[in-house]
């Protein structure tokens, strides 16, 4: 059985996973005022740039999701190598329509190939992470409805909380309430948004940033202690790396044993994000990976 994966560009995969021979990559797309288009990426020096012309630019640039003719291709190019099943994971359906597009045109080749649908409900390093969990299922042999499931189920479990230094992005972008945008500047508090079943809420408004980092604390000491085949801890940021490393050290210090990944938000998400935003992920580890990987536990 031959197994191949598709994500889309705010993955923001590793340089290991982006080269792996069995995973394809669909970019989102970002379009500024005077009509120019970048392509969603992770390379360091364009993402400063981005972030940097964020400061300037007075109208906020626009996402769209990857062109249908990129995915057809991906698509031909997967059944040209003779792979049998297709995993596609993208980042949430209720912020996105790529999750819709990419299930409308796989639907077009089911004659050819398994598709498996996959919906992270979030984005970033949640969707690195489902991709590392199936890509050692797949190696190990479990058949791909249970893999599925399996990552159906991270994607319902994990969670996502974002820090703003100001919700003007997501105001501007449709993403959130204005009035919610409002307190926010009003106040000069830390609103902290969260992904609930997909969706960009409002999770607390905290006036200091010590505060925030305290409650990630407890919501980390509540994960581990929820799932008891361990979790792992991501970082995103919106260029604000030495604040979000000191974010990192002081959870690490109190939990030395997870696993840590801390990088850029892709320019989609930071458009969103805007800079100075920070990110935690908490994703826990599916029950058929982690019996591969520890078959001790």
């Amino acid at each position: 059985m031959k197994t191949a994966i598709v994500v889309d560009s705010t993955a923001s995969l590793s340089e290991d996973l982006k080269n792996h021979p069995d995973i394809y990559q669909v970019d989102l797309l970002v379009t500024y005022s005077n009509g120019e288009v970048i392509k969603d990426t992770t390379q360091p020096a364009v993402l400063q740039a981005f972030y940097e012309r964020m400061i300037h630019d007075k109208e906020l640039p626009k996402t769209s999701q990857p062109e249908p003719i990129h995915l057809y291709r991906v698509m031909e190019i997967i059944i040209e190598k003779g792979y049998d099943s297709v995993f596609c994971i993208h980042l949430s359906d209720k912020i996105s329509g790529t999750f819709k597009t990419s299930r409308m045109i796989t639907n077009e080749f089911l004659d050819a190939i398994n598709v498996y649908m996959v919906d992270s409900k979030g984005t970033s390093f949640i969707i690195e992470s489902m991709v590392k969990q199936a890509l050692t299922m797949i190696d190990a042999g479990v058949e791909s409805e249970e893999i599925q499931s399996q990552l159906e189920w991270v994607a319902d479990c994990a969670k996502i909380y974002v820090m703003f230094e100001t919700l003007s992005n997501l105001v501007k972008g449709g993403r959130i309430g204005t009035i919610s945008g409002f307190l926010g500047s009003a106040l000069k508090i830390k609103p902290t948004v969260y992904f609930d079943e997909g969706e960009v809420k409002v999770f607390e408004k905290v006036r200091t940033t010590k505060r925030v980092v305290k409650r990630w604390q407890e919501l980390v000491r509540e994960a581990v202690k929820e799932y008891p085949d361990g979790i792992e801890i991501v970082f995103a940021h919106g260029d604000a790396e030495e604040e979000i490393l000191s974010i990192k050290a002081i959870i690490q210090a109190e939990f030395p044993g997870i696993s840590y990944r801390v990088g850029y938000l892709t320019p989609v998400l930071g458009v969103h994000g805007g800079k100075g935003c920070k990110g935690l992920g908490i994703i826990p580890l599916a029950k058929r990976y982690k019996e591969i990987i520890d078959p001790a536990s």
